[in-house]
């Protein structure tokens, strides 16, 4: 048995099924070890491909997926991937292949031991929760499976393994007494149930039953937790409204009455402004970063109380807005432990606060459609879109980066255990569209899965169409293209007045692009037929594309901008 028959059944023993790659020489010898011991291997046609596709089914199973990547060129092009799983907490184990350990040992002070070598683990580790490079079969039989139990822990995150090619190919009936136990011990945590102060508790829920104005903000780790039957139990027992951030979304379903959709930077109307008019603010697994506060820290609610729970110290350890308490633990376990403080039965103050808010989210002042005439605008196309999602059963909706990845998150429905959003966050990576997607896809194959991209983010991972093609999955691409790069074309004409970069982007044929890779795709630029077309491309067997020329003026609007409080958003370069 080698070391790399070693690594496959460890990927056995933690469930995985398939891995994410794309090849090389020095990854060689797991791949073969992962064919021969049944482990799936799926090959795409770039390493960012490949690292999309298994954060999407990371995201979605909420456990670790395996990448495999080789030395050198490998390892870089999966950078953006490792930084999204790193940013976004999503477990992943990244395993890269390297040069013999003999040649890492020697010549220390050149440039470049062997070819196609860089420094993983010095490259990868301020992005990861541990990376190492493995130097004997002993740290290979310690880190392997520890890997699994590092990436899954709180808070979630990538684990990266430098797996030299003479290791993995080394018997491991060569291990001897004094190697096995010179294995490096593995920087972990104890996973164990985290309590709660009863005090703190019934502290914070004193004070909510007695507020007027309590809102309730979910963030992606609330999604995360999956006690949403908690959120919405806690929210109607104090009338609370509920906010998601960003990446929380799906949280709550968003055309509950309660639910006012999602904060800060492209967040809504409604929802900025319930938080900035709070007097109690409850926020559950949401790091609380810039993007969701804005710039005027000491305006994100000025008035409100905030009880902020979450699983990372340091985050906890460092706010940047005021906060009156910070929990540390489970989001599940605070919420069991506090609903026995709240009212038995419904208790709400200042429903005429309330009733205003919901009738500023009814006035949907976010992205309006101009009045360019035979112009296709997002909002329109996209309220087509959300009609038929749904009737759908079970939906996935995947984004790439830029303006489509905001009108989306805005104007389509999202609820817990129907339909949910996939999207990059933190790293804010283009080209995270496509391959993510197609994971999505894989992972559950009876869903629908809706990828929707903008023209400048489909260009960098468009290769892909390739393995798409290849599985005939049902993946739907609805293609927003303003032949503009518009969410740096919206900054820069608001800070300079002028976009020279980004206001006119030339783009191919996207139609005879995608045929080109066998893909059935059509067009859409006269409105009247923007509803056939909706219907052709949700209905069309297979994968399909769908591009639609949406008018280039159309921006993301009203938006928060720095120097801005919750309660004022810019409201577009027409108002």
């Amino acid at each position: 048995m080698l070391v790399a028959d070693f690594v496959a059944e460890t990927f056995i023993k933690n469930s995985i099924q398939r891995v994410f790659m794309y090849p090389g020489g020095t990854i060689a010898p797991l791949v073969n070890a992962c064919l021969s011991s049944g482990v799936e291997v799926e090959c795409f046609k770039s390493e960012q491909g490949a690292g999309y596709a298994a954060l999407a089914a990371a995201r979605i199973s909420g456990r670790p997926q395996v990448v495999m990547v080789t030395s050198g060129p490998g390892v870089t092009n999966v950078m953006s991937c490792l930084a999204d799983a790193y940013f976004d907490s999503t477990p992943l184990v990244l395993i890269c292949g390297q040069i013999a350990s003999a040649d890492l040992s020697s010549r220390r002070r050149v440039r470049q031991r062997g070819f196609q070598e860089v420094p993983t683990v010095e490259m990868t580790k301020s992005i990861s929760k541990h990376a190492t490079c493995l130097l004997t079969v002993g740290e290979a039989l310690a880190e392997l499976p520890a890997a699994f139990v590092t990436a899954s822990q709180p808070r979630r995150g990538p684990v990266v393994i430098d797996f030299p090619m003479d290791i993995q190919r080394q018997e491991l009936v060569s291990i001897n007494t004094s190697e096995e136990g010179s294995a490096v011990k593995l920087i972990r945590s104890e996973r164990r149930e985290m309590g709660f102060e009863d005090s703190v508790v019934e502290e914070i829920g004193s004070r909510l039953r007695s507020c007027g104005r309590p809102v309730v903000l979910l963030g992606q780790g609330a999604l995360a937790a999956g006690c949403f039957a908690l959120y919405e139990e806690i929210a109607a027992k104090v009338g609370a409204l509920v906010v998601t951030s960003f990446l929380g979304v799906g949280s709550f379903d968003t055309e509950h009455p309660q639910s006012l959709g999602y904060i800060g930077h492209t967040g809504h109307v409604a929802a900025n402004r319930a938080v900035y008019e709070s007097d109690f603010l409850l926020v559950l697994g949401s790091r609380l970063d810039v993007r969701q506060t804005g710039t005027l820290t000491d305006k994100f609610a000025p008035g409100a109380a905030i009880a902020w729970v979450d699983i990372d110290e340091d985050e906890l350890n460092s706010p940047r807005v005021r906060v009156t308490w910070r929990l540390k633990g489970d989001i599940a376990t605070f919420c069991r432990s506090l609903i026995p403080h709240l009212p038995k039965k419904t208790e709400v103050k200042d429903q005429e606060w309330r009733e205003s808010l919901r009738s500023l989210a009814s006035e949907r002042r976010e992205d309006i459609p101009g009045n360019e005439p035979g112009a296709i605008f997002p909002r329109q196309l996209l309220d087509l879109v959300a009609t038929r999602l749904r009737q759908k059963e079970r939906v996935c909706v995947v984004t790439g980066v830029g303006c489509h990845q905001h009108w989306a998150s805005r104007h389509l429905p999202f609820s817990p255990g129907k339909s949910r959003l996939l999207t990059s966050g933190g790293h804010g990576t283009m080209g995270y569209d496509l391959p993510t997607a197609i994971g999505a896809a894989m992972y559950d194959t009876s869903q629908t899965t809706l990828c929707i991209v903008g023209d400048g983010s489909f260009l960098m991972n468009i290769q892909e169409l390739a393995a798409l093609k290849e599985r005939g999955l049902r993946v739907k691409i609805l293609l927003l293209n303003n032949n503009r790069l518009g969410i740096v074309s919206q900054f820069q004409l608001i800070t300079w007045g002028k976009d020279p970069t980004t206001g006119t982007f030339l783009t191919p044929d996207f139609v005879k692009v995608t045929e080109g890779f066998g893909i059935p795709a059509r067009l859409l630029d006269v409105v009247e037929d923007s509803e056939s077309a909706v219907e052709w491309l949700l209905n069309k067997e297979g994968p399909a594309l769908l591009e639609a020329r949406i008018s280039s003026q159309a921006d993301v609007f009203p938006m928060l901008l720095a120097g801005k409080s919750m309660g004022e958003m810019w409201p577009g370069r027409a108002g």
